[in-house]
């Protein structure tokens, strides 16, 4: 997602900056997935809250955001949106401010309620510095409006290349492919694929968890229910996912996830956990299934017994996806957002900027 925006806005004449640090996951060759006009500089930054790194990595955000001279900074992710805005108060007053949590840190279950409740408040006390939060899904803008009460919030939700996506494959073997698509995380829940894996699958039903390790199966045993491709570039995970016949998603909590997104766009139902984000992109009934972990076996059990019925949610989920989450349309609206806070500069010097924290995070600058 942010790719895609730092690389449009690149591509029609924008000055894109991305202030950025990693995290063990960042792929070795980050630097090539940008267009060769993004600006990128690394920043000393660290995921978990340690207040005199934190500081100095304000104070080195601010020297970078004054360098610049950004009219608009746009951050990701939640430590970004604190010390971005802290920084942005030091380095600028000109400069709009836009904030995309993608996925709000005090929706994690993997911490305990006094951290989800620390989250909560260092929301509340970075929304005093200013700036316009911008939710990625109506899930995610409804917690940032009754939990965090922000004084400015708006939703433009995730998007995708819907020209790179390839179709779904017809099978014609009788066969059923079940599949999820990401890490071995606590959020992404991946036991629970692992769980259903190795109760529904038979001689005719296959079960392949793209980017997973047969390593990271718990259980030795149930490694012979479901194939591990191990970590993948984006287009032979695409590949990978236009052959299931049903895409799940089992999720403790989302933002908005991008996977999803394109399996609707390539046409696969899904079957879905019921929590933000996923519950966003997928219409229970029309274009998948949303239900609890104790539902998703028996919505699994429904599609895969029933090819008229996969057929069927697939057309939809493929036309709803592209009606909704093509990034044509999505750039576009970041765009007009950009460009409606600049009235005080001209289209032709507007900047913008994203800053990430130890995730790598675009960000566009001169955006015309």
């Amino acid at each position: 997602m942010l790719t895609e925006l730092c690389n449009r806005a690149a591509s029609v004449g924008a000055h894109v900056t991305v202030l950025y640090s990693t995290r063990p996951e960042t792929p070795r060759n980050f630097v090539e997935l940008f267009h060769p006009k993004v600006d990128l500089v690394h920043v000393s930054m660290c995921r978990d809250v340690h207040v005199r790194k934190d500081w100095s990595s304000v104070w080195e955000l601010a020297r970078h955001m004054r360098r610049v001279d950004p009219t608009v900074i746009h951050l990701h992710s939640s430590k970004a949106g604190v010390l971005g805005r802290a920084a942005a108060k030091i380095a600028t007053q000109n400069a709009k401010v836009l904030y995309s949590p993608h996925g709000l840190a005090f929706l994690r279950r993997d911490v305990s309620r006094t951290k989800q409740l620390a989250y909560l408040m260092f929301e509340r006390m970075a929304d005093l510095m200013g700036g316009t939060v911008v939710a990625c899904s109506p899930g995610e803008l409804r917690e940032i409006e009754e939990k965090v009460r922000v004084k400015d919030a708006e939703l433009i939700e995730n998007g995708v290349d819907i020209s790179s996506i390839p179709l779904r494959r017809i099978r014609d073997d009788g066969d059923v492919v079940i599949g999820m698509n990401g890490r071995a995380s606590f959020q992404k829940h991946h036991e629970l694929f692992i769980s259903l894996a190795n109760t529904l699958h038979d001689s005719t039903t296959r079960f392949v968890w793209i980017g997973g390790n047969r390593e990271e199966v718990p259980d030795a045993s149930q490694a012979s229910a479901l194939t591990c491709s191990g970590w993948l570039t984006r287009s032979r995970a695409l590949a990978l996912m236009s052959e299931l016949d049903i895409y799940v998603q089992t999720s403790r909590w989302e933002g908005m996830p991008v996977a999803l997104i394109e399996a609707q766009v390539a046409g696969i139902p899904a079957v879905v956990t019921d929590v933000v984000g996923n519950r966003d992109v997928v219409v229970h009934g029309v274009t998948g299934f949303v239900g609890s972990d104790e539902e998703m076996p028996g919505y699994v059990e429904q599609l895969r017994g029933n090819r008229q019925l996969r057929e069927k949610m697939g057309a939809a989920a493929r036309e709803l996806a592209i009606a909704k989450f093509s990034m044509d349309i999505i750039f576009h609206r970041w765009l007009s957002t950009y460009e409606s806070t600049t009235e005080k500069r001209s289209r032709e010097v507007m900047d913008t900027h994203s800053i990430g924290p130890c995730d790598i995070q675009p960000n566009p600058d001169k955006s015309v």
